[in-house]
């Protein structure tokens, strides 16, 4: 018995280990992973004249779903939902199909307080928002597209961060550095 015991925490320690290896080697990667599901979708290019969002209302959004990923960051599902109340209110009524998708993740994370299934919104959250700066260049200041490649079962998720150090909305406190800084979308003066 007490070598079953010892082989079985041993086994345990040695899975832990190498989920730590692979998060910190993705750290080193430079380049963005191409097989990631939402990544097409998030690098279309959208022009500004077929939005109806300003730069300001852009930073707006992005500072509210900033706050959906600090709460996420740190798994509290009521935080994150009382921060995705906020994002949906600052989208306001505007007519947008890429809002309109923004706006539903948020509908969503903001009815549960379930932080595992609020991330599953994020994922996709992060990309529209993603989507919206890069077309608006609405950010005020450096904001860092961040890539977890260990999330949602080793598919990867991306989301964004107004800090270069890597704080993974998708883990929490499990891996809460686990992942890479894969884009710097710079401010325009």
């Amino acid at each position: 018995m007490r070598s079953t015991n010892s082989i079985l925490t041993t086994l345990v320690l040695a899975g832990m280990s190498m989920s730590f290896v692979a998060c910190s080697q993705s750290k080193t990667e430079e380049s963005g992973h191409s097989d990631h599901q939402h990544e097409a979708a998030a690098d279309e290019k959208v022009s500004t004249e077929e939005m109806s969002v300003s730069k300001e209302q852009s930073q707006n959004i992005l500072t509210a779903y900033l706050e959906v990923k600090d709460a996420l960051v740190k798994t509290n599902g009521e935080a994150a939902s009382a921060a995705a109340a906020k994002l949906v209110e600052t989208l306001g009524d505007i007519q947008d199909k890429l809002i309109a998708d923004i706006r539903f993740d948020a509908e969503h994370i903001e009815e549960t307080k379930t932080a595992s299934h609020q991330r599953d919104h994020f994922n996709s959250l992060s990309d529209n928002v993603y989507t919206l700066i890069k077309s608006t260049q609405g950010n005020n200041d450096e904001i860092y597209r961040q890539y977890c490649p260990m999330a949602f079962s080793n598919k990867g998720a991306f989301w964004l961060s107004a800090e270069k150090e890597v704080n993974n909305p998708y883990f929490g406190d499990m891996m809460l550095h686990c992942g890479s800084v894969k884009e710097t979308l710079a401010t325009l003066k």
